[in-house]
């Protein structure tokens, strides 16, 4: 299977040598995060247009280290966006989600203009209400609100050419989409082929545990359901109890079951190294080395898988 890896490894470098590693590690393709300094999305607005010539530079960057363009993730869970937000004093929260909204249709059109076939949406966290002048989080998912969003960020995405690609997170970090069975609301209430799903092992063990299922049998579910409508895996790890983006290995996660069936039914997409700054990695002085014990543990796995 092909591998990709995400740039915000190197959230602390400079683009050239975070493309440069992960093609001298060994990857195919690139997922580019759309964060600072590597493309956080109003950087490529100049005066409200897109400016071109940082949009050629930046591709000419990616084409250069000879690495595929994979997909555009632009940054979700740190920035300040929140789609599905409600009551935010002393901010209208009908405000903020029209400017959420607004920021990942500008992002659509950086990924167009990148000529990147595909972008990220995950889901956000909200879930708070005030009631008699008391503020309690009651965790439940807004459906609704995510199908209308993610919805309205699709139909944009289509004028574009741009697929939309949705990522499950966990119950730590969001109150939208998390199981199966809200993906499956989602793709019904969007309703869309352009509209597609990706997976995150990491995400998968935090869910699967918090479901009290077993994590391969939750994944290979996600395979089954999903068919042709998976298109992207990111590949993390962690113990089941925190979304730690650890090196696959470094956690429970079964790859080996994980990769045999994928294999069983001919996925032809992109896995994808997403390794973060948390747990044993805060600041990674040789993400090169990550990288490359990611890449040497995926292919022993696939070879025994």
């Amino acid at each position: 299977m092909k591998l990709a890896a995400v740039t915000s490894l190197f959230k602390y470098y400079p683009l050239p040598v975070a493309l440069d590693q992960i093609s001298r590690a060994g990857y195919e393709g690139v997922e580019l995060w759309g964060g600072l300094p590597h493309g956080y999305i109003e950087d490529f607005f100049d005066n409200g247009r897109i400016n071109t010539a940082i949009i050629k530079a930046c591709r000419r960057l990616v084409d250069d280290a000879g690495l595929k363009p994979v997909q555009f993730l632009p940054e979700q869970c740190f920035y300040p966006v929140n789609y599905a937000i409600g009551d935010a004093p002393p901010f209208e929260g009908h405000s903020l989600r029209k400017r959420s909204l607004d920021y990942f249709r500008r992002a659509v059109e950086v990924t167009a203009a990148l000529e990147f076939p595909r972008m990220c949406v995950t889901t956000p966290f909200w879930g708070w209400v005030q009631s008699n002048g008391e503020w309690r989080h009651h965790g439940k998912h807004d459906l609704e609100g995510v199908i209308d969003a993610v919805g309205q960020i699709n139909r944009h995405a289509e004028r574009y050419g741009v697929e939309i690609v949705l990522e499950p997170l966990s119950y730590l970090e969001t109150t939208g989409v998390e199981t199966l069975d809200e993906v499956g609301a989602l793709l019904t209430g969007v309703g869309s082929d352009n509209l597609k799903i990706m997976l995150d092992t990491g995400h998968i063990h935090v869910t699967a545990r918090s479901l009290g299922r077993d994590s391969t049998e939750y994944f290979r579910t996600h395979i089954e359901a999903l068919g042709d409508k998976l298109v992207h895996i990111h590949l993390s790890d962690n113990f089941g109890d925190l979304d730690a983006h650890l090196v696959p290995g470094e956690g429970s996660f079964a790859f080996e079951p994980a990769f045999s069936q994928l294999k069983a039914v001919h996925y032809d997409g992109y896995l994808s190294a997403e390794l973060m700054m948390f747990g044993a990695n805060p600041i990674p002085p040789t993400p090169y080395d990550l990288l490359v014990a990611t890449r040497e543990f995926v292919r022993e796995a696939e070879s025994r898988g």
